[in-house]
């Protein structure tokens, strides 16, 4: 992880940079430009389908404020989470004038595009932003998608995507790449497919040969990184027509069914001796082992710690009346 501190919009910008596909991304990633009222931005940055992931925490100062939120090199969708204050934030295409029908919370610019994000009265605000290259996108979803204007609009479905995004930054888990691959990728899809009627969709399954491959490579590779894309690429489809296809096989996400089988074989590893917790979280790639119990508990109901007495009580229980009826 890198961590820089940059300047030269008048702003202390503290940036910190996840793992993720930093290697595939480049370009403009200038949070703020030509603002004014802006005191602080604290950004925590993660990687993921080639898209960058951008979480923020912005303290404003009294009166009004504002900023061009846009990227010179990619496309830039804007979301506000959390605004503390009593008083006015919102989107708009020119500074100067408030959209009809707002305020809007969020926004999305072309390359190079002027959009502005506009407060007064409040203190401090959390957003997410991602920028993305819209060629990869369309090739994610495995159609051809369109550059929209630019524009100012609501989603609570995007709001609760960014969310989760914003969680998944700031507290990552190294080896759940199959998760935030699927927010980034359902977020960018899910505005560029705002407002558009979309035709039923065809609930396709996976031929058995197919699922076969894809469960035997994460089963294969639960210690380490498996990639949305790495999965489609076994199968010939698109990451979006992926997912579509293995939940109609599964009733499970990739990242759900992941999660599954690696709650499985840690079972197995429980039963099968003493190994400390700590170093079944290890083998199976948990970043720490809290999170290995946070995860083992909501498929399970239970830590791991109390399933491995439980049950190996039970196991011994049952020995002792096999040898009381011999």
């Amino acid at each position: 992880m890198g961590r820089e501190r940059t300047s030269g919009t008048g702003e202390n910008v503290t940036r910190n940079l996840r793992p993720g596909d930093a290697r595939n991304f480049s370009g403009d990633m200038t949070i703020v430009r030509a603002s004014h009222g802006i005191e602080s931005v604290r950004q925590v940055t993660r990687f993921s389908n080639d898209i960058a992931v951008h979480a923020l925490e912005v303290d404003v100062l009294p009166g009004p404020a504002w900023a061009q939120v846009a990227s010179q090199s990619h496309a830039r969708l804007s979301v506000v989470l959390e605004a503390i204050g009593g008083g006015r934030i919102e989107s708009r295409l020119r500074r100067d004038q408030a959209p009809a029908g707002g305020p809007f919370t969020m926004n999305f610019a072309p390359p190079g595009a002027e959009v502005w994000a506009y407060s007064e009265g409040i203190r401090r605000v959390r957003d997410i932003r991602l920028d993305f290259d819209l060629s990869r996108v369309s090739e994610a979803v495995g159609e051809e998608l369109t550059m929209p204007a630019p524009r100012v609009f609501r989603s609570e479905r995007l709001r609760a995507l960014g969310r989760c995004l914003a969680a998944e930054c700031e507290k990552p888990d190294l080896f759940s790449s199959l998760y935030i691959d699927s927010l980034t990728l359902a977020a960018c899809v899910d505005f560029l497919r705002l407002g558009r009627d979309e035709p039923e969709r065809a609930g396709r399954r996976l031929a058995p040969r197919q699922l076969r491959r894809v469960t035997e490579y994460i089963i294969e590779h639960l210690s380490g990184v498996v990639r949305l894309r790495d999965l489609a690429a076994i199968t010939g489809l698109s990451q979006s027509q992926f997912g579509r296809a293995f939940k109609a096989s599964t009733g499970l996400s990739p990242h759900r069914w992941q999660l599954n089988a690696r709650v499985a074989k840690a079972q197995d590893l429980l039963l099968a001796g003493a190994a400390p917790l700590t170093e079944i979280a290890l083998l199976l790639g948990f970043a720490e082992q809290s999170h290995f119990t946070r995860v083992f508990k909501s498929v399970t109901g239970t830590s791991p710690g109390a399933w491995r007495r439980e049950h190996v009580s039970v196991g011994r229980r049952a020995r002792a009346d096999d040898q009381n009826r011999q």
